[in-house]
């Protein structure tokens, strides 16, 4: 799942701008010791390498095409779906409000090319953005092609501590039908969060952060495959 922190200043720039609109491209790269989406971990706690290429214009149209490697479940797992790599085509629009207050609206896709079942699916996902605080919604009507929805709800804040220094909290909630029989992802529905801190140089963006679940004894996942108990994720990022 691609990061859109990005897009609550995407909305904000919208403010400064008069005339025509204009068009920009842009790309980013990461790589990260693991890929905790919603607090599980989407490469069996090993390397992940991400990168993306976006395309926005002044009026608050966006675009994106972003992959990132997985590893879900092992070799001859009842689970195990042979993906390799997530692929992420997304479109959306972004506004403020005023200088304090901005907003997204993203239909996300995501692709799982040369995997051996049919998981694609979309998610529409909302956000709103206030002096540092992001409340954001996300659904997905059919999930992984379950049939059952998925709902996400999530607070997030960012704030400067020290120059050039930051500080990222966030807590979610997932829920919806899909959680209503667990056998279907092997989870109840639960909470995720994680404390970050980050450091920005010469046009490099470092991210230290501890992320955590609340997931029941019964599916909690200690180390390997979809692990969702507490971890430390380092990461590296560059934007273009």
């Amino acid at each position: 799942m691609k990061n859109i922190k990005s897009i609550a200043a995407i909305g904000l720039s919208l403010l400064s701008v008069s005339g025509l609109a204009r068009a920009d491209l842009g790309a980013n790269v990461s790589v990260l010791s693991e890929w905790r989406n919603r607090g599980v971990s989407m490469t069996n706690e090993s390397l992940a390498i991400q990168g993306g290429i976006d395309w926005y214009n002044q009026s608050g149209l966006f675009a994106s095409v972003w992959a990132s490697n997985v590893d879900f479940f092992p070799t001859g797992h009842p689970f195990d779906d042979g993906a390799t790599v997530e692929l992420d085509l997304l479109a959306g629009y972004a506004g403020a409000i005023n200088e304090d207050i901005s907003y997204d609206a993203i239909l996300f896709y995501y692709q799982y090319p040369n995997d051996n079942v049919d998981q694609d699916f979309a998610e529409l996902k909302l956000g709103l953005n206030y002096n540092g605080f992001r409340l954001g919604y996300e659904h997905a009507p059919d999930y992984i092609n379950s049939g059952k929805a998925y709902q996400y709800l999530y607070l997030n804040y960012q704030t400067d501590i020290a120059e050039g220094v930051g500080l990222e909290l966030h807590v979610g909630s997932s829920f919806g039908e899909v959680f209503d029989d667990p056998t279907t992802l092997m989870l109840d529905k639960y909470r995720d969060y994680s404390v970050g801190v980050t450091k920005s140089f010469s046009g490099v963006d470092l991210k230290l952060a501890y992320v955590n679940t609340d997931i029941s004894s019964t599916y909690a996942v200690d180390s390997g495959h979809m692990a969702n108990q507490d971890a430390v994720v380092f990461s590296v990022s560059k934007s273009f």
